[in-house]
Parts: C-alpha cells; sequence; structure tokens
C-alpha cells in the first residue's frame, strides 16, 4: 500500500537524523512562543527533513541557510494557510450557529458537507506546501498553493490517511508531551516523502503513457 510505503519510509529517514530532528524541533517549540519567529524555525526543519529523505547529510549551517534563503517565503506562506484556516473556522461558525446564517435546515444539509470537504482539501494542501516550497525550484506563493491542491486532488485518499496519521501523532504527542520535540521533524519528513514519492507515481504513470502513444 502506498501510503503505509510513504510511512515507512519516512521513519527510517527521521530515524537517520532523529536526534538532529529533536534539537530543531526544540527550536521550533521555543520559537513558537515568540510567534514571528516560528515560520522561520519551521522551514529550517522542512530543510533538514528534505536532506534527509534524500540520503544527503545535514548540519547547523544548511540549517541555518535554509531560515535565511527561505524564510521570508515561508513566513507568507504561514501567514496564508493561516488566513485560509481563519476563514474556514468562521464559515464552520456560520453555518452550524443557530440563526445566524439565515439559511433554512434545508438548504444547511447540503452546505455543511461542502464546507466540510473544503476544509479538508485545505488541511491537504497545508500538509504539502512546505515540502513544495522546498522542492520547487522557483517556489512562488501561487504555485506552492496550486501544486498542493492538485497532488491532493489527485491522491485524495492517500492525503487522507497521512493527515489521520498526523492528527494521531499530535494527539499522542499531547499526551506524552516529550514528543513534541520530535513530532515536527517527523511530519516534515512524511510531507516530504510523501510530495516525492507521489510526484514520482505520477511521473512514471505519465511517463509510461507518453512511452505507450509513441510505440502505436
Amino acid at each position: 500500500m502506498q501510503t503505509v510505503r510513504i510511512i515507512i519510509n519516512a521513519a527510517k529517514a527521521f530515524y537517520e537524523e532523529m536526534l538532529f530532528f529533536i534539537a530543531t524541533g526544540g527550536i521550533l517549540l521555543a520559537a513558537t512562543f515568540l510567534v514571528i519567529p516560528m515560520p522561520f524555525a519551521l522551514i529550517g526543519v522542512w530543510m533538514v527533513a528534505h536532506r534527509a529523505v534524500r540520503g544527503l547529510g545535514v548540519n547547523w549551517g544548511l540549517y541555518w541557510r535554509a531560515v535565511k534563503e527561505y524564510g521570508l517565503r515561508a513566513l507568507q506562506l504561514t501567514l496564508v494557510l493561516a488566513l485560509g484556516y481563519g476563514l474556514l473556522v468562521a464559515n464552520i461558525w456560520f453555518y452550524n450557529t443557530p440563526g445566524v446564517s439565515g439559511f433554512s435546515d434545508s438548504v444547511l444539509v447540503w452546505i455543511r458537507p461542502i464546507v466540510l470537504i473544503i476544509g479538508l482539501v485545505w488541511i491537504g494542501i497545508s500538509f504539502y506546501a512546505h515540502a513544495f516550497l522546498i522542492e520547487l525550484e522557483e517556489p512562488k506563493l501561487l504555485m506552492i498553493l496550486r501544486s498542493s491542491l492538485a497532488l491532493t486532488f489527485v491522491n485524495p485518499v492517500t492525503t487522507l490517511l497521512l493527515l489521520i496519521v498526523s492528527v494521531l501523532l499530535t494527539a499522542l504527542s499531547i499526551v506524552v508531551p516529550v514528543l513534541l520535540l520530535a513530532l515536527p521533524g517527523f511530519i516534515a519528513t512524511l510531507s516530504i516523502t510523501a510530495v516525492r514519492t507521489l510526484i514520482a507515481a505520477v511521473s512514471e504513470k505519465y511517463g509510461d503513457g507518453e512511452e505507450k502513444q509513441a510505440t502505436e
């Protein structure tokens, strides 16, 4: 199963650099309390994951270069994602608070599932977004969002399963707080592994299609 393979490969890559991930996770946790530096620390974790998934070495110089090179774009991306979540929460409140929306129950029955689907798609986009920020040669904001949206739509089941795994790991980390240091690194590794695996699968399928056409 594709999802299982992604999780196993991500776990292997994470294990090889686990101590480094825990250290960068500590930096991210500290930066989160300062709010603004958080996206800068976050993209550093994703760069470490990017290198680990590719089997390349990591070091602090690489981490700080990533923070410097991608920090502002990571801040922009994080703000856009946060804005999307804000709009999503507002819509959920609007359509689920009696007497606020003004729509009849017969209409709300159709609107609420649509809002739920949009929410799941946005969460999928958020899961892939920072990976695309690292993976794309020209990581422009619209390209990142479009690529994340496309990958979510092309692989809805895999994306949903990966999101469920991420939620379960987050819940476990809340129950066992010490795991919060390792959580960002594993989520980043899972995200990078998923993007590289799913894109490779699409490319292989598309390449096979071109080859068949060429031989006909």
